[in-house]
């Protein structure tokens, strides 16, 4: 069994507080790695990756956890890649 990353762009909605957010990110078990990147305007999103277990884990129940967070506007999946 290997392991694999994903990486996605969560755009927050608008005026919600992004370290809230991002503390709120950080309690789902698989999500490793959170960034924040600015993209215009002053306006930034937050990235993050994630790690599964390409075998027995399932990026979608992961992935929807993501999406019902409170502040999540939108979820964007930007690479997926084999680590080990």
């Amino acid at each position: 069994m290997g392991k694999a990353m994903a990486v996605y762009r969560i755009y927050p909605e608008e005026g919600y507080d992004l370290t809230k957010l991002i503390n709120d990110l950080e309690k789902i078990e698989k999500v490793k790695s959170i960034q924040r990147e600015p993209i215009a305007f002053g306006l930034e999103v937050i990235k993050i990756g994630v790690l599964f277990d390409d075998k027995k884990d399932n990026p979608e129940e992961t992935e929807k956890q993501i999406r019902e967070t409170p502040g999540v506007k939108e979820v964007e999946s930007l690479d997926i890649t084999l680590i080990s």
